[in-house]
């Protein structure tokens, strides 16, 4: 018990480490650049990258995680990175494509030349991303997780130092991030060509079923999350419609509850995950309940601290006068309408490893729907109404809608059934998810 507490503690503050290093790269951006349209401009198109490159991510780590062990030897692992590339530079072009419609429809050609450039950088992230996607893949196989906890330190720790050294434009953050990605990829390559075995006799490669009848339930897998993104994206899409600099208020408040999310709740749900590979899903519900109230907890500590920042403001003018100035400020009070995103996405996460272990995969799409309904619904009105507040509110009025489903679903959904056993079809595609 006690090996099994240390080393949860130990990939808790790697984690977190490794995130919150991330989260100080983000801040400093905000910081040298300022709220503006040119970083409205880059954190939507960053984030609409992002999208497809999750999406994606879900359905390689998820489906190629408990194939990797085919893949041991030089050349095989060569031919699957070669795989990874080929998908990676169509994943590109995708996003590529994407990027300038955006770009074009939004006028950043005309109306905003000097943004253009980022229109073509920020979607050179996505071959490389794909292309780690593949070394996690095979890095979770052979139960190697701290390079794929690293990898972020990877990501940021150049770019803060740029950042501080450097007066860095946008386009120069863009290209320095684009930079960051090909270099974890080339790191990742290396140790895993290293840690591969030699060939024996002729070289074997192993064929992948990345994308055959294993794409339905992977991608329902993580599709609370992707559905939380793609509203959080649409929603800073619309807050750039009503004003200049919105966009990115409503990217960096999310930015507060999802440093939560992929920091602290990854060690949580990793846990949550491996129970129901090994146990099976018999007391999942109690172990919900359990988790969320964990997450309440979090939360109500962040709304707190986000009370006492506005309080001190008030109370204290000097501090208040002081805080105008910052933009980081401006970002933590900001955060307030998506706090609930804290419990409420780990709760659809958790309900659909629950049904996708059982099997029910059309009732885990359900989930996300209601996810995306709620959002974007939200997101109409606020448009109509040209309301900000409600754009801000709109992923947690999703996540709220998600939940209800899920809480409507615990109430009614069997737990102990065919699939419920450990070693069941789909828990070890869960589990390797989980672990990404």
């Amino acid at each position: 018990m006690k090996r099994v507490l240390g080393s949860t503690t130990a990939l808790l503050a790697i984690t977190f480490s490794s995130k919150l290093i991330g989260f100080v790269r983000e801040l400093i951006l905000l910081e040298s650049l300022g709220i503006g349209a040119q970083l409205d401009v880059f954190v939507v198109l960053y984030g609409l990258v992002n999208l497809l490159a999750g999406a994606l991510g879900i359905c390689i780590v998820t489906s190629l995680t408990p194939m990797a062990g085919e893949y041991r030897t030089r050349s095989q692992t060569i031919g699957l990175l070669r795989e990874g590339v080929r998908v990676g530079v169509v994943a590109g072009l995708i996003a590529l494509s994407g990027s300038v419609l955006y770009a074009a429809a939004i006028g950043a050609f005309s109306g905003a030349p000097d943004t253009w450039p980022i229109v073509f950088i920020v979607p050179l992230v996505v071959p490389f991303a794909i292309v780690a996607e593949y070394q996690v893949a095979v890095f979770l196989s052979r139960d190697q997780r701290v390079p794929v906890i690293a990898g972020n330190l990877i990501l940021s720790l150049p770019l803060v130092a740029a950042l501080l050294l450097f007066d860095l434009s946008i386009t120069a953050y863009a290209a320095g991030l684009a930079a960051t990605f090909l270099l974890r990829a080339a790191i990742f390559t290396a140790l895993l060509l290293r840690s591969a075995k030699p060939d024996a006799g002729p070289p074997r490669r192993a064929k992948t079923m990345l994308f055959s009848k294993r794409v339905l339930p992977t991608l329902a897998g993580g599709s609370a999350m992707l559905a939380v993104a793609a509203i959080a994206v649409t929603a800073q899409m619309a807050a750039r419609e009503l004003a200049d600099g919105q966009a990115t208020i409503v990217a960096y408040g999310l930015k507060v509850p999802q440093f939560i999310i992929t920091s602290i709740w990854f060690v949580l749900g990793t846990g949550f995950f491996a129970d129901i590979a090994v146990r099976g899903t018999a007391g999942a519900k109690r172990r919900i309940a359990i988790y969320c109230a964990i997450n309440l907890v979090l939360a109500l500590i962040l709304a707190a601290g986000v009370l006492g920042a506005a309080s001190a403001g008030a109370l204290f003018p000097i501090l208040a006068s002081w805080g105008g100035q910052s933009e980081i400020v401006l970002v933590i009070a900001a955060s307030a309408p998506f706090l609930p995103l804290i419990v409420l996405t780990p709760l659809a996460e958790m309900t659909q490893r629950l049904l996708a272990t059982d099997g029910c995969h059309r009732l885990v799409l359900g989930i996300a729907g209601a996810i995306l309904i709620g959002g974007l619904c939200a997101q109409v009105l606020a448009l109509f109404w040209r309301s900000l507040p409600l754009i801000a509110w709109s992923p947690t009025l999703g996540g709220a809608l998600g939940a209800g489903v899920c809480a409507a679903l615990l109430l009614r959904h069997p737990v102990g059934g065919p699939h419920s056993a450990p070693g069941a079809p789909g828990t070890q595609r869960i589990l390797s998810h989980a672990s990404s």
